[in-house]
Parts: structure tokens; sequence; C-alpha cells
């Protein structure tokens, strides 16, 4: 039997022979036919629609069937991370080299002298120096950032960034007056190695270089030997010391931070023809590396004018007033044992002779050593938590600048480190001194470093955190020559921006320490923690894809 003929189909019509023919040709076909479309899907069935009342009263409808538009961007990023500040390296409170030589000083030339360093800001004397000597801490990196948003303008969005470390130091030899002189550098090697250079009697210099004399190493270290700086300590005492290095003085500072963060984006909370704000919900995760390492060499010598010398002066080293000019012209700019002085005119007054010697222990007769100080410093961070704010977005598909502000509270899980070695006033020798005792430990075969110290500590608490961004996007690649033929450009956008991003409570390594130093007596630098703000600026260049 045929198949039963199914409503609203036309059937032919039966042939001289046989059954009618099976069903053919929907009956509403015909191009004046109404559309049956059941059982299919409308295609109107997915569409989203909007409908609200304005603050005019009036009814208005938005219907879109677009679904979700996903965004790409890549940045380069050009970041500066904030600077250590203008913290004093070393202990607070204690008193200057200049102040602590006062006596000395006088007795060895007269209070004008003195005076001069004392009223003038622009002669230092082993100054105490401050972090904000540092150059700036610029680095570059990147940022990625993915999501979509909705058809009610609602979305979602994933963001990574990494900046990479910078690096930055500062060396007194570099704003030094007094310059080394490469041609010295062989004889000082061999000076500054054991055996010590100098007569365990503590009469000067000695000599015993092949075919180097007497004289002529007294004039190399009056070259070498430079007025840096001073590192303040806290020795136990009232006013504490600040230690002199004549050899090297530097510090270094590194910075390096990356993070990621999601964020929800609400429905518009304002929806204008070119204006848009929504609502930000999200969590994030950041890590924070600082550190800093300062490095300080002396020569273990106390030095003077050999005309006036009356033996060792405790804690001093005679310096010309470093004026930058060779007053005496021996060949010397602001010399090391000798006070050049041409007031009477000539230049030609004074003496090129100095007196250098190295404090000597009585119990061991071991004569001071050149000796190097460093300290190093280093702090992580880890920060993880929710954060909430709002995106303003201002313009159209072209060109428009949109931005997000966001605060956050942070979980703060961070790891403090300090070490180092001979952290002490290295010039005293005499452990029976009640005002000037020997501060470092003398090494032994055992004991190859006696002054070295080392300690960590871990800590948890809450730190806030706000960021602030602003972006300007420009459909700018149609209009570029070459560009525009280019098929991944045709949706893609300039982007160009600045965020900034700054929490508080973050343990900085150049705060977080107790400058202490006499190691004889038990006193070495400790983490002393203290926490201050950290920043992070970022300009960045990028493209901005839609697909």
């Amino acid at each position: 039997m045929p198949a039963p003929v199914q409503p609203g189909f036309f059937q032919a019509a039966a042939g001289n022979y046989g059954y009618p023919t099976p069903p053919g040709i929907p009956t509403n076909a015909g191009p004046e036919a109404p559309l049956n479309a059941f059982p299919q899907m409308t295609p109107f069935e997915k569409m989203f629609q909007q409908h609200r009342v304005e603050k005019n009263g009036l009814w208005t409808y938005r219907g879109t069937n677009a679904g979700k538009k996903y965004f790409l961007s890549m940045e380069a990023l050009f970041a500066r991370y904030q600077n250590p500040g203008g913290a004093l390296i070393g202990n607070v409170g204690t008193e200057s080299y200049l102040h602590m030589v006062e006596d000395e000083l006088v007795d060895a030339t007269d209070q004008d002298t003195y005076d001069q360093y004392n009223e003038n800001t622009g002669l230092p004397y082993f100054d105490q120096q401050h972090f904000n000597r540092i150059p700036k801490l610029n680095a570059p990196g990147v940022r990625l950032r993915w999501g979509w948003t909705n058809d009610d303008d609602s979305g979602f969005e994933v963001t990574g960034w990494w900046i990479t470390q910078a690096n930055s130091s500062w060396s007194a030899i570099e704003n030094s007056t007094h310059k080394p002189n490469p041609a010295n550098q062989g004889i000082m090697d061999i000076l500054l190695s054991p055996p010590n250079y100098l007569d365990p009697a503590g009469t000067g210099v000695v000599s015993s270089i092949p075919g180097v004399t007497t004289a002529e190493v007294n004039t190399v270290l009056q070259n070498e030997l430079m007025n840096l700086g001073g590192l303040p300590l806290d020795d136990g005492t009232l006013n504490g010391v600040t230690v002199p290095y004549d050899l090297d003085f530097r510090v270094k500072s590194i910075s390096q931070a990356w993070g990621t963060n999601a964020t929800w984006m609400s429905t518009p909370i304002v929806d204008k023809k070119s204006l848009k704000v929504r609502g930000l919900a999200g969590a994030r995760y950041m890590q924070v590396r600082e550190g800093f390492s300062f490095v300080g060499r002396d020569s273990g010598l106390l030095y003077s004018d050999a005309t006036n010398i009356a033996g060792i002066r405790p804690d001093l080293k005679l310096f010309s007033k470093p004026t930058g000019t060779d007053e005496n012209q021996d060949g010397i700019v602001d010399n090391a044992g000798v006070v050049e002085d041409d007031s009477t005119g000539g230049g030609t007054t004074g003496t090129s002779t100095a007196f250098f010697a190295a404090p000597v222990d009585p119990v061991t007769g071991q004569a001071v050593q050149p000796y190097t100080t460093w300290v190093n410093s280093s702090v992580q961070t880890h920060l993880a938590g929710p954060e909430v704010g709002f995106q303003f977005d201002l313009g159209g598909d072209k060109f428009k600048i949109w931005g997000q502000t966001k605060v956050g509270i942070m979980a703060n899980q961070e790891q403090i480190k300090l070490n180092g070695d001979n952290v002490g006033m290295g010039i005293r020798a005499d452990p029976d001194d009640v005002d000037r005792p020997k501060a470092l430990i003398d090494p032994t075969p055992g004991n190859p470093n006696p002054n070295a110290f080392s300690s960590t500590q871990n800590h948890s608490h809450v730190s806030p955190l706000f960021e602030q961004s602003i972006f300007m996007e420009m459909a700018i690649f149609d209009k570029v020559p070459v560009l525009k033929r280019m098929k991944m450009l045709e949706e893609a956008k300039f982007k160009m921006g600045y965020t900034y991003i700054v929490a508080g409570e973050i343990a900085r390594p150049y705060d977080s320490i107790r400058w202490q130093g006499m190691p004889t007596r038990g006193l070495f630098p400790s983490i002393e923690v203290d926490r201050q703000s950290w920043s992070v600026g970022t300009w960045s260049v990028g493209i901005d894809w839609l697909y």
C-alpha cells in the first residue's frame, strides 16, 4: 500500500496503472505561499533583549544576537619601581665621623681646618650616605589580557604581567674628587695582600716590594686612599661610631615584581551613548622581590701629615679638603695624609710626605689588615586576596578612553633575609681600650670568618592595595599603508596607557635592619622589621584584538 498522504502536501494524480505517487512537494512551497518552518527553530529565539525605562520616563529597547565578544591584548611595559627613598645607610642617631675625630683632627691641623669641614657641606669627610643616591629603578616588562564581554556588556578578564629585575647601583668613587690611578694598581694589589706591609713597631710604611722605594709606596698610598663614605653603627656606646672606608664604598638595589588577576565585570551601572561605568570584583596574586647590598673596603690604616705627627692618633684618617684641585702641585689631587695649602701663594706650602700606620694589637702583636665590610638584605613578598572597583569606558569603536580603579585587601606572606661580614670599626686593635675598644674578631684557621652573621624571618599579615589604570585605544591600523593589508590587524586597535600599583605595609630591605656593629661584644646587624609602602608605575604600548 502507498504511504498515507500527510496534511498540507500535494499528491500527483494516479496514472493509468498502479497506485498514486508518494507524497512530494509541500503545498505551501510556492513563492506566494506562507512559511511553515515548524518544527524548525526560530532564528530569533536566542536574541538578547533589554527593556528599560530611562530617566525621562520613556521605554527603550535594545536587542542583539552577537553573543560573546572576545578580546586579547599584548603590551610592552616600561616600569619604574619605587626607589629606596632618603633613608640613612646605617644607624640613625650615630654621630658623624667628623665629630667623632674632632679632637684628633684639630690636634693634627688646627681649628680652622675642622671648621671648614664642619660648616661647608660641600667638603665631605667620610660623610654618612643615604639611599636616595641610588639612581632610578627602571625596567621593561610585558602584560597579557584576555577575556570577553556578553550581550548585556557584562564580562570577564584575566590579566598577567611581568616586569624584569631592575638593578641600580651607586659608588662613592664616581662622585669623589680623588680618583684612583690605574698605574698604581699593581703596587696596591701587593700592598693590600698579607703579610702586612707596615712596620709592626708603628714607624710607618716599609717597602718590601723589589724595585719600589718606601717613598714611592708613600706616594702611591697618598693617591689611592680616598675620602669616600662612612657607615654609622650602634656599637653599644652612647654616640656610636661611623666607620670610614678609604678604598671602596658602594651600594646596589634590585627590584622585581609580577602578578596576575581575574576580574568579573557587571552590567553597566551607567550606560549612556558614549559613557559606560561597570562594577568590578575579582582576585589577585602578586609577588614583589627587593634587595640591597652594601660593600665597603678599608685599608685598616690611620694616617696624618708627617710634619705634625705625634704618634698614631686614634681613628684619624687625615685628608686634604676635597676641592678637586692640586693645591701643592705634587701631581695628586686631594692627598691622603697630607693637608694641601696654597694660602701663601705659589702652591708650594704644605708637605708631600704622609705618615701611614696600622694599629697593633698589644696582646697578639698583629697589626690591622685591610678588610671588607659587606651586608646583603632581601625581602620576598607574596600578596593574594580579593579586590573590587569600577571600570569606565568613554568613546566609541574608533576611539575610546577607558580605565579601572581597584582596591583590595591582600594576605601578605613575607620572608626577610640578612647576612654579611666585618661590620664594625675595623681600624681599632686594642681589646682593652676603654674609649675605643677593638671591634672585629681576628680570624683563625679554624674560624676564617668570625665576624660573619646571617638571619631569616617569616611573617604573615594584611596589606592594602590600590591600582589605577587608564588606557587609550584607537583604530588606526586601517590608515597605515602597509599595516592595513595585514589580515591579523583587521580587528586590532592600537593601545597605550599607564598603570600605577601601590601596596601598603610592605617590609622594605632598606628599612628593616638594625645597624649594630661590635662583634667582639656580640653585636651584629639584625632584622628589625619596618614596613612602608611599595609602588610601581608602568607606561604601556600594545595591540588589542577583538574576535
